[in-house]
Formats: structure tokens, sequence, C-alpha cells
């Protein structure tokens, strides 16, 4: 866990808590009201350390941006909620603080009472509300096929960072997004650790989901970035994108058996993340479904099936469907495989057959695509709707009539300081990425396409000869971004 932030995250939650603000001791659930009731902007709702079963914190006050009020612990991880316990945040201005929550109704299940969790452990309805240094761990019902969400955002403005998410086992999203007001959410998932979610055998398991089919032609604006994911073996979508305008940045996913799957609404940037799969069973990169994506400075190493896929789409496709994959702009990543491939034009003849939409309209720049095994490109049923510019590719064999815009190249990769796979210093990929690449995009969509400034690692790309691929290996800038591991994110307190 991140214990070198743990002295940044006090300092923000005791600015939240000016020195005149009051403090509201409750030494149980059933002494909580009081204290809601009671509780004025800046002041603090300190939760007696210790267990508590079964229950039902509702928080129905309000802080304001500039005196929230905090509810914590005493001691950050040192009340545990067990059974079917939940917290509601439902004024705004809320800030929920260090605490745990385990178990569910499965470890409380010895004492004889039939439990059934009644909603979401944590669900935030109001604005503004953040929810940052807790824990939820192996907090299942009885039954896996029981479904609840982890955490659920409902309103605008909120934020769930620097949490440990483990052990999610029973259908249901860890944390989920909804639209439900008609206004984007503007929320921002970071700096939290999912880890150990096992396969749930059916749809229903993703790690983070933004949206839903009934509502995913609405704008979110919601941010998911600096997350580490390892072992989210859930179901095939990790993070599922279902509304639009969305942000999916500086990510690591860590052998985890899914994608980052952009499933329906329009215009997401993926930009910048780390999919170090190592050949994981059912690893994959990014699957593209819709309009207007941007698909930039992704790093994916050894999927077991592909890096990026372009699903084919459904002629007159509902919302619940498959649109058409037009006008993406794919540029600047680096793929590496052996017994995966790097790019699928297409899900296979299976699907085809009621899918016949291929990708058109789109763009892919600047890509450095290699395998040792396999073809370069699979799946493919005819010619790809794609414009090629800047690409090397090298492999056993294309695995397509390769077009102008793509050099078959050995880019001579070596292993750099972080472990990661980037062309040598005389690599044909050295400041090999085409130039004067323009992008047109309607201006109703209100969607801009600028060109890619920097590199995976945040350090500034050459503006003429940038290097092609998502490292700009000639950089001397000091690097911003880099692979994370459980040390970079999480809670302060736990081990």
């Amino acid at each position: 866990m991140m214990t070198h932030l743990k002295a940044a995250l006090m300092v923000a939650l005791c600015v939240a808590a000016p020195c005149s603000a009051a403090v509201h001791e409750v030494g149980s659930a059933r002494d909580l009201p009081a204290a809601v009731q009671n509780a004025l902007p800046g002041d603090q709702i300190v939760l007696a350390d210790g267990q508590w079963l079964d229950a039902a914190l509702e928080v129905t006050c309000s802080g304001t941006a500039d005196a929230p009020i905090l509810i914590r612990p005493q001691t950050p991880g040192g009340l545990t909620l067990t059974g079917i316990s939940h917290v509601a945040l439902r004024g705004s201005h809320l800030v929920l603080s260090g605490l745990r929550m385990y178990g569910g109704a499965r470890e409380a299940a010895g004492d004889g009472i039939e439990r059934l969790q009644p909603s979401a452990p944590i669900d935030i309805y109001g604005d503004y509300c953040r929810v940052t240094d807790c824990a939820i761990l192996d907090f299942n019902p009885i039954g896996r096929e029981h479904r609840y969400m982890w955490v659920v955002i409902r309103g605008v403005g909120d934020r769930v960072d620097h949490c440990y998410f483990r052990g999610q086992d029973h259908s249901g999203v860890t944390v989920v997004v909804l639209l439900q007001r008609g206004q984007p959410n503007e929320a921002l998932i970071d700096h939290n650790h999912f880890a150990g979610k096992p396969p749930l055998g059916a749809n229903g398991g993703e790690t983070i989901r933004i949206g839903g089919s009934t509502t995913c032609v609405y704008n979110s604006h919601t941010t998911v970035a600096s997350n580490l994911f390892e072992h989210c073996d859930g179901e095939i979508e990790i993070v599922s994108n279902k509304a639009c305008e969305n942000y999916f940045l500086h990510n690591t996913f860590r052998e985890s058996a899914g994608e980052l799957t952009l499933r329906q609404g329009d215009r997401a940037v993926v930009e910048g993340n780390f999919f170090l799969c190592n050949g994981y069973p059912g690893s994959r990169g990014i699957r593209i479904i819709g309009r207007d994506h941007r698909v930039v400075n992704n790093y994916i190493h050894e999927p077991a099936y592909y890096g990026i896929v372009f699903q084919e789409g459904i002629v007159g496709s509902s919302l619940s469907g498959y649109t058409q994959v037009t006008r993406a702009l794919v540029a600047f990543n680096t793929i590496v495989t052996s017994h995966g491939n790097p790019i699928w034009m297409g899900r296979g003849a299976e699907y085809t057959a009621e899918r016949p939409l291929l990708v058109t309209s789109s763009f892919m720049a600047n890509n450095l695509l290699v395998s040792s095994g396999a073809a370069i490109f699979a799946r493919v049923h005819g010619p790809p709707g794609i414009e090629w510019a800047g690409n090397i590719a090298w492999g056993p064999e294309p695995g397509m009539e390769l077009p102008d815009g793509i050099t078959w190249a050995d880019p001579l990769l070596v292993e750099s300081a972080d472990g990661l796979l980037a062309p040598a210093a005389n690599s044909p990929a050295v400041a090999g990425a085409a130039a004067g690449f323009e992008y047109d995009s309607p201006r109703e969509l209100n969607w801009l396409l600028a060109t890619v400034t920097h590199d995976i690692y945040g350090r500034l790309r050459d503006e003429h000869h940038a290097d092609i691929g998502c490292s700009e290996v000639s950089s001397e800038a000091p690097i911003v971004h880099r692979p994370l591991t459980a040390t970079d994110v999480g809670t302060t307190w736990m081990p």
C-alpha cells in the first residue's frame, strides 16, 4: 500500500476540517443519526474503533466546497464493518476516510442469522463527495448469485481514490458510475488497487463500469486514472465503458483475464495505460466499439489473445448492441506478443454473420506491432476501412496484405530500466513517426483530437521527429508516469 503518501493524505484531510470545527464522537451505529443531525460544514464525525456488525450508516448532512464534513474512524482502518453493513452518503461535500469493510454476510453466517445485503456497501448519492483511504475486502454474500455493487457513484463531482478492493466473488461490479440525472457525472476514480477478483462465469462481473445500456448516449465525463488492476478475472470486461466522453489514463493492468472494453458510448480516450499481461490466461488489451474513440500511447505486453480488437458492428444496432467502429484514432501504441496477435480486425467469422459492419473511416498511425510467434493481424474478413501512416510491424507473418503506411522491419527492441521493451537507439522506430497527421471530427461532437504531444511516460515528444510506439526513447526528460505497483496505490494503513 502507498505508505509514502500517508502524510500528504493526512494533511489534505486536516485541511478539510478547520480548526474551529466540532468533533462528533460516535460510539455505535445507533449514535450516528444524532451526530449527523448536529454536524455543520467543516465538522468531523469520528466513529469508534472496533467491529460493527450489520451497521446501517446513513449520512444526510452536507458540508461545503471549502468545509466538507469528514467521517472517519478514530484511527485509519481502526473500524471494521461486517455482516450486511452499508454506508450511504446522501448529502453533498462529504469525505469518508479510513473505513474497513470485511467479510460480508458470508463471514457472519456462523451466528445463524439469515442476511441479505440490502444495497451497495458504499453508495454515493450526493454531489462532490469523496471516498478515500478505505478498503473493502471479501465483502461477499452467502450465495455468489446474489447481486450487488461494492461502490456506487450516482452524483456529480464525486471521487473514489486511494482505496483497496479485494476478493469480490459474487455477481456485481466493484465500482460503478450511474447516469441518473441527465447531466455528466464528472467523477474521478484514481489511485485505487483492485485485486483478486475470481472468475464469475457469467456477465456482470466487471471491476469498473461507467454508465449502462439505457444511458450510453449521454456524456459522463468520468476519469479512471492511475489505478492498479491485479488478477481481476471476474469477466472479459475488466473496465467497461457504457457512456460518452470518458477518460482512461495511466492505469496498469497486471495479469488479469480480461480487457478494457469500449462497449457502448462514443468519444472515449484511452491513453498512457500499461497492460502487463505476461501471457496470463484470458488476458487481452483493448476492445473498440463505437465512434470517435482515441486510443494512444498504450503499452500492451504478451496478451493471451490480442492487443487491440476492432469489434464488428450490427446494422441498425440498438443501444445494447454493437455500434460500428467509426472514426477511431489508434496511434503511438506499442504491442508485443508471442502467443496472441497484436491486432484483431474483428472478433471472428462466428460474429460477422450477425455483425457485418467492419471498422470504417478510422486511422492507425505510428504504432509499433511486434510478434515472435503469431501473425501481426488476425480475424481479417475484408479490407479494413483504415488509413495507415508511420506504423512498423515485425513478426513471423503479417496476416494480411500490408498497405502503404506499414513498414515491415525489425524495430530492434531492448529492455528498458523498468523492464518494458522499447526501441534501441539505432531502431528504425526512432524519429520515424509520420508527421502532419490530421484527423477531422464533426464540430457538433465538440470533440478535439489534438496531436499526441507526450509519450506514455509523460515526456514531451519531438515535434518534428517523434519516435514510433508509446515511448519517446530519445527523450531525456524526467519520467512522470510509470507502471504502477502496490506501493503506488491503495490505502495508507494496510501493510
